[in-house]
């Protein structure tokens, strides 16, 4: 027997029209380099119409894909509805990666235009000649009319306004097919380079649904929610499109994510909702108790992610009030996909949204017992996780239909999750990843060094910060490394820790043991040399 409903697609263009109709009253408000601006879902969802309608009448169409280099402003929200609506695919670039790595992923997602925040065109400006002779036959400038072309890259430049105005307020898309490309997302490329993650309409309706959920983030039309996130970053945790599902209030934070920006913001705006990195909430609570500032007026919840949450810091915004949820997810999984209970004393273990599978399993792929005391490699599977990479054909990260997260962990009856260790050796500096093979490699090319070996070590700030441990030749600078390393992957990757060892400890097969040189690092073994390098792009 066939049900009676009606066959309605779900996907970003239904959600266009929800926020023109129904949610339209629900308030934006931006940090911008000119000030703070103020809007509605309402005007937000026209101006999406209106770019979508703009970018059709470009050529931009079914299939095509838009890039966008911005953080978290209106502009890059008006193209998360515009371009999936117009059955075209949002690649949101993240800006923290090397140039080599963005360009290579412009070649092979096929971009035919990029949107740049007008802030971030200084930074856009190191990688426009890497992008000259590839698929870009577009760039759209946001706070500017009249943008000049980037040097090294030769195609028009417009400033996104005056795109706007080629365009009509359509809000009328018809709905694209559920399964087709919405977002492209790379991961951070924990291993080797960053790989593609394209999310379907449906699996991008679905995860926002989950958000507004009460034992998720319950997101509802009553919250003022500041996401200090960028929206490239796994599409912002899946945050924007919740809340213009529920609409809730957005407070965004353009591209600064630094206490001066963010403790006004909560203040100013009654933000009663927030989600980060702990690296981001760290800074802010110590900026705030440095200038004797008392807790925000209407902040009942963070939601802290992307890294591990210390309790003592759960503890400190408790004892201003303020709960905590902590939340497990990754590019593959659409963000949030274990989410604790909110605590103000402790980082609580996370429980499995509703929707979605989790199972523990040794590395060959036997499911191991859910007893909250067995550990194993976390793998997951659903409706908004990936079942493989784009223009990947591979089936390495899968196990009989299930994604190996890299992450070692125990599971309790009830779908809690508790994670204790880390497959995979690298680094997670203020949330993002740090791939160790690929800093390795660019270490290795200097002619001082023999062998290296990047580890983690902890930081008081950062949770992580690369430790490099060197087998060197006649000299060892670590200045001189870190000025060598300059250009060749991105600032943030570069550590401010330095080792040097006679010799790597290796394993029974000859691969380096790094969990023998954890121990080392532990016990007081090395004799670390430390040297300025710049943790931010």
């Amino acid at each position: 027997m066939r049900s009676t409903m009606q066959d309605a697609r779900l996907g970003v263009a239904r959600l266009l029209r929800h926020a023109a109709r129904v949610t339209a009253a629900a308030q934006v408000v931006a940090q911008g380099p000119d000030g703070r601006s103020r809007g509605t879902l309402g005007v937000l969802a026209a101006r999406a119409g209106q770019l979508a309608d703009a970018l059709s009448r470009r050529g931009i169409g079914t299939g095509e894909v838009v890039a966008s280099f911005a953080s978290a402003s209106p502009e890059h929200l008006e193209a998360y509805l515009a371009v999936p609506a117009l059955e075209a695919v949002l690649h949101t670039l993240n800006i923290r990666l090397h140039d080599d790595q963005l360009a290579g992923m412009a070649v092979e997602a096929g971009d035919r235009a990029v949107l740049v925040d007008g802030a971030l065109a200084p930074r856009f400006a190191t990688l426009a000649p890497r992008l000259a002779g590839g698929p870009i036959r577009l760039v759209i400038v946001t706070g500017t009319t009249d943008p000049s072309p980037f040097p090294g890259l030769d195609v028009e430049t417009i400033g996104y306004e005056t795109l706007l105005a080629e365009g009509e307020p359509r809000i009328d898309w018809p709905d694209p097919e559920e399964n087709a490309a919405a977002i492209l997302c790379y991961t951070g490329g924990t291993t080797g380079l960053p790989k593609g993650v394209a999310y379907s309409h449906r699996s991008l309706w679905l995860q926002a649904m989950s958000l507004c959920t009460a034992n998720s983030l319950g997101i509802g039309q009553h919250e003022v929610i500041l996401p200090a996130v960028p929206f490239y970053h796994v599409n912002g945790w899946g945050i924007p499109y919740a809340a213009m599902m529920a609409g809730a209030t957005l407070v965004l934070p353009g591209t600064q994510f630094q206490p001066a920006v963010l403790n006004p913001l909560l203040d100013e705006e009654g933000v009663t909702l927030a989600a980060g990195v702990p690296t981001i909430w760290t800074d802010v609570l110590a900026a705030r108790e440095a200038a004797g500032l008392p807790a925000p007026p209407r902040l009942r919840r963070l939601s802290m992610g992307g890294a591990p949450v210390p309790d003592t810091l759960v503890a400190a915004w408790g004892r201003l009030g303020v709960e905590t949820s902590t939340a497990w997810g990754m590019t593959e999984t659409s963000s949030m996909s274990v989410i604790g209970r909110p605590s103000a004393q402790r980082a609580e273990p996370g429980r499995l949204v509703c929707g979605l599978e989790l199972r523990v399993a040794t590395l060959d792929g036997v499911p191991l017992p859910a007893d909250g005391a067995t550990p194993g490699e976390v793998q997951i599977r659903g409706p908004w996780v990936t079942g493989g990479y784009f223009r990947s054909d591979s089936s390495d990260g899968f196990q009989d239909g299930w994604l190996r997260t890299g992450d070692i962990g125990t599971l309790d009856a009830s779908g809690r999750l508790r994670l204790t260790d880390r497959v995979k050796d690298a680094i997670k500096s203020g949330g993002e990843w740090i791939p160790s093979l690929p800093l390795e490699e660019a270490i290795r090319e200097h002619p001082a060094v023999r062998d290296v070996a990047v580890i983690a070590a902890p930081d008081p700030r950062w949770q992580e910060r690369p430790l490099a441990l060197i087998v060197a030749g006649d000299r060892f600078d670590p200045a001189e490394l870190i000025r060598f390393l300059e250009g060749r992957v991105a600032k943030w990757w570069v550590p401010a820790h330095w080792a040097e060892v006679p010799a790597l400890p290796r394993t029974s097969v000859g691969k380096a043991d790094k969990a023998a040189m954890r121990r080392m690092l532990a016990n007081g073994e090395l004799t670390i040399r430390t040297a300025a390098s710049r943790t931010s792009a």
